[in-house]
């Protein structure tokens, strides 16, 4: 089926919503306004175009095959996925886990697990809450700068790798209020194709309940405690 530009189809089930837009047009978008109603989660796959979700109790499926994805308020978790576009997430009560093939993930505030990834991009994140519960944590971009905020009695086990290829185009670091262990490789690592070189840091907080992994290449890791 064939659709012509700005056509939306708004499918509405109990307990979820679930909306489709086809066509790869980048004017093409699909908004939530409010779905405080339903029992259930805001559902969203759509074949290209933005998504924005402005208020959601019971959790959000967003996916698009190319477009920004923006949800302002929810009070529950997040699986938001775009081939290419930038993923912002104002306010989750809950878990994230956002991905991107290329564009930047900022999550401004999380109070659950965080999973958020791009192969693009720079990730920001802020945790909030006090963790009663396990909540791990693990940032990946293959070529950007990860900014990581945590409160500051957030129990944590850390574990940071930053890799630098030998053509990068600066030098690279750990930023760290924590006192992170460090150590950085002596030898270019030809494993992974360009030559590259290591930056590793390790360091627990508390009882180390969480689990925190960060991964980068080209691009400064930084940890803020707040």
């Amino acid at each position: 089926m064939i659709l012509n530009k700005g056509l939306v189809f708004l499918l509405v089930v109990t307990g979820a919503i679930a909306a489709g837009l086809a066509g790869c047009r980048g004017g093409d978008f699909a908004t939530v306004e409010d779905h405080g109603g339903g029992s259930g989660p805001v559902n969203i796959s759509q074949m290209g175009g933005d998504i924005d979700v402005a208020d959601a109790p019971n959790g959000v499926n967003l996916n698009t095959m190319g477009g920004n994805i923006h949800v302002v308020n929810v009070a529950s978790f997040v699986k938001a996925h775009t081939m290419g576009g930038n993923i912002a997430i104002d306010q989750a009560n809950g878990s994230v886990d956002a991905s991107t093939m290329g564009g930047k993930v900022t999550i401004g505030s999380a109070n659950g697990a965080v999973k958020a990834s791009t192969m693009a991009g720079d990730i920001k994140a802020r945790v909030v809450g006090a963790s009663s519960s396990e909540r791990d944590i693990e940032l990946s971009s293959m070529s950007g700068t990860i900014e990581l905020i945590v409160p500051k009695d957030f129990p944590m086990d850390v574990r940071i790798t930053l890799a630098y290829t030998k053509n990068a185009s600066r030098s690279y670091q750990v930023v760290d209020s924590i006192g992170l262990i460090q150590q950085n490789s002596d030898d270019w690592d030809t494993s992974m194709g360009a030559p590259r070189k290591y930056i590793r840091a390790k360091g627990r907080v508390g009882n180390g309940m969480n689990h925190v992994t960060i991964k980068t290449t080209n691009g400064d890791v930084i940890m803020k405690q707040e």
